[in-house]
């Protein structure tokens, strides 16, 4: 059973000695982040920082970081199971129950009593260009597809009573403020802090823009969302958060942020944002401040993106061949990869052309992958080892490999157009007239059953 709050997980992670307590005075600038990072690296523990200079509130953090942790938030133990979760969880969606009592109205402000500087927002990374909300779950109901949008987004603090969005015009949000500006209309959205980590996860789902995605988060939980009306705006949100930060969004006020350091290990570049003009503020009585580390692998954000972009390369690939075997989105943040950018795919190949077609729907396909590579069914995807062989054994650069001129996807990717770039695919697996003796591995008998 997932948990329904993020305090309930904590105190679960807490009993193993996954969730540690930090009394020590810290900074929101650079030392909670410092803490994450270094966690997330030895694959430590989440943190809860009960002593953050200038503010009341706790901080918590750290909940991603490893992959163990990242599989109990959507409730299984393996890869596969998680990727099937997701599956299962957008064909069989459990709609919220909205309630009318909820931790998260213990304490409401508006007007003059609304003010940012009360929370202790982050500041990240070295360069980042300033504080900026990264775990929070932003819910708006989307004009184009008439369904409530969740998704996460960078939020910078502006002032008192302002943050500022990047929503990317592809994105559920970004792409209902452009509707919305394009008739002069504001958009209302409520930022989401410390909701239940099936709400986090997802929230970063790539599911369709008619599909609401707190549905797919009642699936990944195993019960329905519960949720209350906000109190400034027209948007339902998790009952069971921390806090929720309410704001329109206005058609015509935009201003200029960033850098920020993003999930691939690079700085995003300056540019112009929409400004979210803070309208309220719902909160526990001791609310808990939480963020997520993005920034240079490992992070959080990097292992995130493992499960539910693994879900949609297999669902992209079986759409081209039905023989697919494994598929998954690189998740090895230790040695850099960013968990977006390379996808893996293994297919029992009935007709030569079937890895090209594979190549052809993944990299075409909402998954944003800039890389990917086809191989056999011998091939085991979670043995990087395997992988390399294959692709030194099995690969004719002339023969296969493809590329793709300028495409959607691979997001803040540098070498590239704004959210755009080339593509290349590899079928590395073995020609179907090739000697299957010839491709095949050299094994030593018993070597993995002697002892010493």
């Amino acid at each position: 059973m997932v948990e329904q709050s993020l305090r309930e997980w904590a105190a679960k992670l807490e009993k193993r000695g996954e969730f540690v307590t930090i009394d020590k005075e810290v900074s929101t600038k650079f030392e909670i982040a410092a803490y994450i990072k270094k966690s997330c690296e030895v694959e430590g523990p989440a943190f809860r920082f009960t002593n953050v200079t200038d503010h009341d509130m706790d901080v918590i953090g750290g909940f991603y970081g490893t992959k163990t942790r990242i599989l109990e938030s959507v409730g299984v133990e393996t890869h596969e199971q998680g990727v099937q979760k997701y599956i299962d969880a957008a064909n069989n969606q459990i709609e919220p129950k909205t309630v009318k009592k909820a931790p998260v109205k213990d304490i409401i402000k508006t007007g003059d009593d609304v003010d940012l500087y009360d929370i202790p927002i982050v500041h990240h990374s070295k360069d980042d260009f300033g504080d900026y909300v990264t775990g929070a779950s932003l819910i708006s109901n989307l004009p184009h597809s008439g369904v409530r949008g969740s998704g996460i987004h960078r939020m910078y603090r502006q002032s008192k009573q302002e943050l500022t969005i990047w929503a990317p015009p592809e994105r559920r949000i970004g792409y209902a403020y452009r509707v919305n500006q394009d008739k002069g209309e504001s958009t209302e959205v409520a930022v989401v802090i410390g909701p239940p980590p099936a709400v986090t996860m997802g929230s970063i789902s790539n599911v369709p823009h008619f599909v609401d995605k707190l549905s797919i988060a009642g699936g990944l939980q195993g019960s329905p969302i519960e949720t209350v009306k906000c109190e400034t705006i027209d948007v339902d949100v998790p009952a069971h958060a921390e806090m929720v930060i309410e704001g329109i969004i206005h058609p015509d006020n935009l201003v200029e942020e960033a850098p920020f350091g993003e999930f691939p290990g690079t700085y995003g570049p300056k540019q112009m944002c929409p400004v979210v003009e803070i309208t309220g503020i719902m909160q526990r009585s001791d609310a808990m401040y939480h963020t997520i580390l993005t920034g240079f692998p490992p992070t959080e954000n990097n292992l995130m993106n493992w499960l539910p972009r693994s879900a949609t390369v297999r669902q992209d690939a079986e759409r081209a061949v039905p023989s697919v075997k494994q598929a998954l989105v690189k998740c090895d943040p230790y040695s850099g990869g960013n968990g977006m950018y390379e996808a893996f795919v293994s297919i029992d190949k009935r007709l030569e052309g079937d890895p090209k077609n594979v190549i052809a729907a993944v990299l075409g396909g909402r998954c944003q992958a800039k890389y990917c590579v086809v191989v056999d069914t011998d091939i085991d995807l979670y043995d990087e080892r395997q992988i390399n062989w294959a692709l030194n054994t099995r690969v004719q650069p002339h023969r296969d490999v493809i590329t793709f001129p300028t495409m959607t996807g691979a997001p803040l990717d540098p070498s590239g157009p704004p959210r755009q770039s080339e593509k290349m695919g590899i079928d590395a697996t073995v020609p179907l007239d090739g000697d299957k003796f010839t491709f095949s591995r050299v094994t030593v008998p018993g070597s993995d059953e002697v002892e010493w």
